[in-house]
């Protein structure tokens, strides 16, 4: 039961990692027969716009309700060299898990170009995606235990907000680190 909780992807939900990396995942017990975390959460976002609010809150409301300890954190926090986080130590948890984010959010555009008397146009549509790199370290030493790289972008709707698609695609990477929490 524990390798089915640990952080993995299941039958339905859309993966943004490979079956390699969540074979992995699923070789921690991230979290207990009770569906309890063994882990604390960090997450930095490193984009500079309201994408990444959205993102945080979608990180929020997941840690919230699967009682998991987060903390926000910067990107060039000494966790991600050290294991160790930069400010105080977090609760006795076997895991620490951390994720570095970058949301990525671009505006639909038009382009018109004339080159030597063609004067061809062309129409760009909106996007919406994110890179992240996934840490898990022994809480205890500090050891880097995995280190995942994922990333997924899709086309958006230009009329559609921008904010929905950014939690949209932040519940699908949540819906691959725990499967227990089913959101859309």
């Amino acid at each position: 039961m524990l390798v089915a909780l640990a952080l993995q992807g299941c039958a339905g939900t859309v993966t943004v990692v490979s079956q390699d990396q969540q074979k992995s995942l699923q070789s921690l017990p991230l979290f207990n027969a009770d569906s309890s975390p063994r882990f604390s959460f960090y997450l930095a976002c490193t984009g500079e716009d309201v994408s990444c609010i959205n993102a945080v809150n979608a990180f929020s409301d997941w840690s919230r309700e699967r009682n998991i300890t987060m903390r926000s954190i910067d990107p060039d926090d000494g966790l991600f060299t050290s294991g160790i986080p930069s400010a105080r130590r977090d609760a006795v948890l076997p895991y620490r898990v951390a994720i570095r984010l970058a949301p990525l959010v671009v505006p639909s555009f038009d382009d018109t170009g004339g080159v030597h008397g063609d004067m061809r146009g062309g129409y760009t549509p909106p996007k919406v995606g994110y890179t992240a790199t996934i840490h898990v370290f022994d809480a205890v030493t500090g050891k880097l235990l995995l280190d995942i790289r994922a990333h997924d972008q899709r086309v958006a709707d230009p009329k559609g907000d921008a904010s929905e698609y950014v939690r949209s695609e932040m519940n699908v990477l949540i819906g691959n680190l725990d499967p227990g929490y089913l959101r859309t």
